[in-house]
């Protein structure tokens, strides 16, 4: 993938933006976030409709739900109540403090608590950046890597981008990932994140793996000289807050990794739902749920015999909202799973959320915004109202 250093730019600050909202509530942000850009929605369909919402239009249309869950990934703070004992990481204690806030911080953790992960510890040094690849944990759906990366500059490592993971043997591009999770620390300048890369169960899972990837760090400031001092100038006539950063790049960097042959083994439960529900005048389908021990996804089938356009098929994706799920344990215990993704299917939605499939939950309870058949004046009436899917 080829990037212009205008495009580079934009994605560096995109960064800057998740980390200074990383401060802020976790789940408060998202909620805002989701309801502000359904609001949005609500006024531009009235427009064409002039018809109340029906049931709970609590998220953004297909083409931005794609972009929101690939961006606000470390928004979505896990309510995780385990009796669980803490396990010890290791050299990887540090990413602990990471997932506090991490939307995938179920998935882990559970990775963790039963072994199911690859510490790597491997390096790669190009120039003044050093990149390592700390552990990574696979399954037949996703790929997860958990990295650290610094620079000997006085700015440090600003972020990491252009990501993309293939097999190393063939050369086949598994997917360009989902950069999440990042936190800085103050102690020498450290970046340490988390990349999801989702890939398809039909294809062998690699025995090697080829993570590609650039670094960023932020040029810095110029010596106050007469050229500093002109860039002043100029930026006193721009305005206070409009000072202009540069960044560099590096080279695009590799990491070969074999991978360990205990994420080769199936683990993936398939769980027939088959309940159709009606919303306003449109039927869908809750079709299937597939659980695997690094993501969950909720198959939405939407009538086929209903002739969609563009407009209604997003419509229908606005409609239909599960947002959450809770499983609870042999021993009462429950973990809810955050949503963190989505995609189209050509006849309806996938819908990916993290997992905890390794502790054996003996109940999965998914959780739907509105309520069937019910019409609603306003977005608050409708997001008071859910109801539950009993899946297992």
């Amino acid at each position: 993938m080829t990037t212009s250093p205008e495009e580079k730019a934009l994605l560096a600050d995109a960064y800057e933006v998740n980390k200074k909202r990383s401060e802020l509530d976790s789940a408060d942000t998202t909620v805002a976030i989701q309801r502000g850009l359904a609001e949005a929605r609500a006024t531009r369909s009235s427009k064409r409709r002039r018809l109340k919402w029906i049931t709970g239009l609590c998220a953004v249309s297909l083409a931005v739900a794609s972009i929101l869950f690939s961006s606000l990934g470390d928004l979505g703070q896990q309510r995780v109540t385990s009796s669980e004992p803490d396990v010890h990481w290791g050299k990887l204690e540090p990413f602990r403090e990471l997932m506090r806030t991490d939307q995938e911080s179920a998935t882990l953790t559970s990775a963790f608590n039963h072994n199911y992960v690859q510490r790597v510890d491997q390096t790669v040094t190009m120039g003044k950046y050093t990149f390592t690849v700390d552990a990574l944990m696979a399954d037949e759906n996703r790929i997860i890597l958990l990295y650290s990366a610094r620079t000997d500059t006085s700015n440090g490592v600003y972020s990491i981008e252009n990501t993309k993971l293939m097999d190393a043997s063939t050369g086949y591009v598994i997917d360009n990932g989902s950069i999440n999770g990042i936190r800085f620390t103050d102690e020498n300048h450290i970046l340490r994140g988390r990349t999801t890369f989702d890939r398809s169960r039909s294809k062998p899972l690699p025995e090697k793996l080829n993570f590609e990837f650039q670094l960023s760090s932020v040029v810095p400031d110029l010596p106050k000289d007469g050229k500093g001092k002109g860039k002043e100038k100029e930026q006193e006539q721009q305005g206070e807050n409009s000072q202009e950063r540069k960044y560099e790049f590096s080279k695009k960097m590799n990491v070969v990794v074999a991978l360990d042959p205990k994420f080769s083994i199936p683990k993936t439960e398939i769980i027939p739902v088959n309940q159709t529900f009606k919303f306003g005048e449109y039927e869908v389908l809750i079709a299937d749920m597939e659980i695997s021990p690094l993501v969950t996804q909720v198959r939405v089938d939407y009538n086929p015999k209903q002739k969609l356009d563009y407009e209604k098929e997003s419509f229908i994706s606005d409609i239909i909202q599960p947002f959450e799920m809770v499983t609870i344990s042999k021993k009462g215990e429950k973990t809810t799973l955050s949503r963190n993704g989505g995609r189209g299917t050509g006849n309806g939605m996938v819908y990916s959320f993290s997992s905890n499939f390794l502790d054996k939950p003996q109940s999965i309870i998914l959780k739907m915004q509105g309520k069937p058949g019910k019409i609603y004046d306003t977005l608050k009436d409708a997001a008071k109202d859910q109801f539950e899917i009993k899946i297992k």
